[in-house]
Parts: C-alpha cells; sequence; structure tokens
C-alpha cells in the first residue's frame, strides 16, 4: 500500500498516524487527540467491536452529536468491514425506533444524556425492544443492559490482533461503509448506503476546491446523521490531514468563541447557522482572521449574508464557496469558484466537478437544451449504491446506466452553471401554470427585511393550487404583506404571486438547517382560511 492509493476509509487514519503523529486530528472541549491518539482509538475501537460480534456488513450505530468518539468509532467500522451510522439524539423514541429497526444495528454507541435531557428511558426501551443490539455502549452513565463505552473500549485485546489483521484484509473500496437517513422533509427518511469508494472520491474533488490541506483546522457541529458531518467536513479533515473541532451542538455565540479560539481556517455552514451568528453581538468583536475558506449548501444564500461575507474576504483573502449536492451524491458535486462574482454566488451553485455528469432532463429523462428547466440528473464515482431495504425507490431513482434522478428542479446556463429552482415534489399548477418555489422565494428575499422566504402550494377552488409565502424577518426589521405582493408584482407574473403572506420572526428548521416545509403544509392544512 503506498499513500498515493489509499482506497479505503480508515487508511487516512493511518497514513497521518505515521507521517503527522503529533498533529492535532480530533478536539472536543476538553479532548485533544493527535492523529497517534485516532489510530490507537480506532484499532482498540475496531477490535472492541470484534469481540462484541461485529461481522463484515453489520452496523456499528451511534447517537450523539459531534464528539471525538464520532469520527473513532466510523473509523473503527469501517476498518472491520462495517457500516457506520450516526442517529440524531434529539429524536424521539418512535424515530429511534424506526432508524434502529429499518437499521438492525449489531451494536449502539449512545451519549446518557444530550442538552440536559435524561436519555436513559430511551435508550431502557431500546435495549428491551430489539434483541439484535448485542452490544449497547454508553458514554455517560450505563444503564441496566448496557456497558460503559470507554471501560469496554480500553480492555486489552492483544488476542484479537490475528482476527483483526484477517478482517482488514477482506475490506474492499467496493464493500458498504455509510448508512445515512435522509432528513424526511417527506415521508418516512430513506437510508442512504455509500461505499468506501463514493465517499473517497467525491472528497477528492471536495479537498481540492475547498483548498483544504494538511492542518486546516475545520470546525464540525453539524449533527453526525448528516452528510455535512460524515463526509464533507467529517471525512474531508481525515482525507486531508486536518483537525476536526467538534460541537456537540450549534449555539450560535459559543461557536464564535470557538472560531477565534481554535482558529478556524474551514467555515462550512447552511445559510441560517451564518446569520444566527451574525446576529451574536460578539459576531462583530470575533477574529476571524484565520478563516480561509466559508462555505455553504443547503438552501440559498440572502443577500446579507453574502454582503457580510465578502465583506470579511475582502479584509482577510478568505474564500467564498457554495455548491449542491445530495446524501445520496455524498455531499458536494458542484462548486462555484473562488473568484466568481456575487451575482454568481447568490444564484447559482457552480458547476459540476471534474470528473463528474451532471444533464438537466425532462419528463421522460431526455437531455434539455440551455436555460430550459428540467430535471437534474448525475452520474459518477461519488454515487451511493442503494436505499437500504428499499429495492423498488433505488431502481426508480438509479437508472442502468448509472444515472441518478435527483428531483431537484434547475436550468443551466451558457456557462454551465446550475440554477435551482426547487424540487419536482415542490412545483405546482396555478390556473394551469407552473410555479417553482424557488424563483418566488428568491424575489420575496429581495425586501431588505426579511432573511428566508418559504412558499407552499395549498389548495383553492379557483386555480386547483396557489402559494402560500411564509417570511423570516431579520431582527428588528419590519416589513408588510402589502409590501411583500407589490414587489412580487413588479418582478412575477400574476399566477406568480403568492395568495396570502404570512410575517414570522422565526420559521420551523430541520436538523440540517433547511427550512422545514412539511411543518408548514401541516400548519396550513389546521389553518384552511389562512388565519
Amino acid at each position: 500500500m503506498t499513500w498515493q492509493t489509499l482506497s479505503l476509509t480508515w487508511q487516512y487514519v493511518e497514513k497521518w498516524a505515521q507521517q503527522t503523529p503529533d498533529a492535532e486530528a480530533l478536539v472536543f472541549e476538553e479532548q485533544r487527540l493527535t492523529w497517534n491518539d485516532f489510530k490507537s482509538g480506532m484499532d482498540k475501537a475496531a477490535k472492541a467491536f470484534l469481540e462484541a460480534g461485529v461481522e463484515a456488513g453489520d452496523r456499528v450505530a451511534m447517537l450523539s452529536m459531534a464528539r471525538t468518539e464520532f469520527p473513532v468509532t466510523y473509523m473503527a467500522a469501517n476498518k472491520i468491514g462495517a457500516m457506520w451510522l450516526g442517529i440524531n439524539p434529539k429524536f424521539t423514541l418512535d424515530e429511534l425506533r424506526y432508524q434502529i429497526s429499518d437499521s438492525k444495528p449489531a451494536v449502539l454507541i449512545a451519549v446518557s444524556d444530550f442538552q440536559g435531557q435524561d436519555l436513559s428511558e430511551n435508550l431502557q426501551a431500546l435495549v428491551r425492544e430489539f434483541s439484535f443490539l448485542k452490544k449497547v455502549l454508553v458514554i455517560g452513565s450505563p444503564i441496566a443492559g448496557t456497558e460503559d463505552y470507554r471501560s469496554y473500549v480500553d480492555k486489552d485485546r492483544t488476542e484479537l490482533d490475528a482476527l483483526l489483521a484477517e478482517r482488514i484484509g477482506q475490506v474492499r473500496p467496493e464493500d458498504e461503509a455509510l448508512l445515512m437517513y435522509t432528513s424526511g422533509s417527506t415521508g418516512k427518511p430513506k437510508g442512504v448506503v455509500h461505499t468506501h469508494q463514493s465517499i473517497i472520491e467525491n472528497i477528492r474533488v471536495e479537498v481540492e476546491k475547498f483548498g483544504f490541506r494538511q492542518g486546516s483546522r475545520a470546525l464540525l457541529h453539524f449533527p453526525i446523521n448528516h452528510v455535512a458531518a460524515d463526509v464533507e467536513i467529517g471525512f474531508a479533515g481525515i482525507f486531508a490531514g486536518g483537525c476536526l473541532v467538534c460541537m456537540d451542538r450549534f449555539d450560535p455565540a459559543a461557536s464564535l468563541k470557538v472560531i477565534e479560539a481554535e482558529k478556524i481556517n474551514v467555515l462550512g455552514q447552511v445559510p441560517v447557522m451564518f446569520l444566527l451568528q451574525f446576529q451574536q453581538k460578539e459576531f462583530w468583536e470575533t477574529d476571524t482572521t484565520s478563516i480561509e475558506l466559508f462555505a455553504w449548501a443547503g438552501s440559498a444564500a440572502p443577500d446579507l449574508m453574502l454582503k457580510v461575507l465578502s465583506g470579511i474576504a475582502q479584509n482577510t483573502g478568505a474564500g467564498l464557496v457554495t455548491g449542491y449536492g445530495s446524501t445520496e451524491v455524498c455531499g458536494f458535486v458542484t462548486y462555484t469558484e473562488k473568484d466568481d462574482d456575487m451575482d454568481t454566488l447568490l444564484h447559482t451553485v457552480g458547476k459540476i466537478g471534474p470528473g463528474f455528469e451532471l444533464k438537466i432532463v425532462d419528463g421522460n429523462r431526455r437531455e434539455m437544451p440551455e436555460r430550459q428547466i428540467g430535471e437534474i440528473a448525475l452520474r459518477g464515482p461519488f454515487m451511493f449504491s442503494r436505499y437500504w431495504n428499499m429495492p423498488d425507490e433505488t431502481a426508480r431513482v438509479l437508472d442502468t446506466h448509472g444515472w441518478y434522478y435527483t428531483g431537484d428542479l434547475a436550468w443551466k446556463d451558457a456557462r454551465g452553471y446550475i440554477h435551482i429552482t426547487g424540487r419536482t415534489t415542490e412545483m405546482f399548477k396555478s390556473g394551469g401554470e407552473n410555479v417553482y418555489p424557488r424563483e418566488v422565494e428568491e424575489v420575496i428575499e429581495l425586501d431588505e427585511s426579511v432573511l428566508f422566504a418559504a412558499m407552499i402550494a395549498v389548495p383553492d377552488e379557483t386555480y386547483q393550487e396557489v402559494g402560500w409565502a411564509y417570511v423570516m424577518l431579520q431582527p428588528g426589521r419590519e416589513t408588510t404583506e402589502e409590501a411583500l405582493e407589490k414587489l412580487c408584482r413588479k418582478k412575477l407574473a400574476n399566477y406568480k404571486v403568492p395568495k396570502r403572506f404570512f410575517i414570522r420572526n422565526q420559521l420551523p428548521l430541520l436538523a440540517n438547517g433547511k427550512i422545514d416545509k412539511t411543518a408548514l403544509k401541516k400548519e396550513a392544512a389546521a389553518h384552511p382560511a389562512g388565519k
């Protein structure tokens, strides 16, 4: 094995443990692990999983937020041919039951409490209900039927060295390594399966585009069930030999302190996170000169966000990059360039990465010309292998030629840059005309009082469906329904103008920072009169 031909995720831990053994790899609160510590912890956990009975292809699940045990157990599971799965501790018991019963992990690692909430009752229920759990390891206070994670993992298991070596030799790049459940904004979450190869090939491009280098320090506060934590930031740091500075929640004020104290170089977030940081008075006093790259995805960037970040970048030389991707394609697959102008950053998600393929297709999956709205289809080495336990759904979106049909609507300009217009499931017909919510949302966000807008379709006796717009204001700013309607009528055809505007200080968010349109639809259904 040479360091230039690594094809398994955990091999990058070995690489940096040999090349930079004393460099920091993982930070969480007072814990600081070097690459040597990371490798040692990975090997201990791998042997602990073997003793627990984890077989090749089994799942190892972790119920936690980002902390040092997250990448350690992730790489340890991969090293013995198992798949790793992150689960959000904010989930209700029913949500936990669904993902545990669907994925059937052999081992579950869990924190005993989260944000002051005691999780022991939920853990007790899982232990009682799911006999396939061979071992439940608790970080914190163990309960009946579980063991202490640290005590169990730290046992001397020298006698398992030969078995570990044997198992390592059986792992192949095409083996499944990661299971991530989609956010579930519509229907039940789907388990997305990725291989060592798809993870590595996606991140190989991202690291180059982001300028992620050996020693880069990245802030990681996304939930560990999210592709941003598992791949875009988490594995990118491992691949590049950087340092992952973990937080077990996104706290706007606390994150600013960490950025300054830890001299963060790479800051990747969803737009709402940046905006919440801007609202902190500490933001304007925070030393951000260490940041070399601001990156975002997940939703369009409001004008305010870009103005603030570009102002910082002009003083520090930091780059600004956005792009497009999904859980199924293992993160970013399109990128803007670091010298792109504000208009490009506001209205596009860049162009397809090198070695990747993208086309815009119609309802019959035929490629469409430039500037025509259609569905994004993607192909490349980043592709997920399947939806877990959902062969029909896999076949519906992944064709025999390797193209994945995303359900996202967009058009391509003459430069090859992609302009997102929404989801196929969000597009609706009003009076027989197609309405694309993202187009309307972008117009509403031109109002300087508006942070975010979200438009949903609701039934209408006359027009079949009409749009209702939910608007989140900037702190201390005001606007009116009349002003927003006037703006829309100036910029949009009549049938695109929302029938109702609801002005709010907050909008419901998913764990990944996107606006929860399912929650808005439920609210709208409960108030058919729009009251």
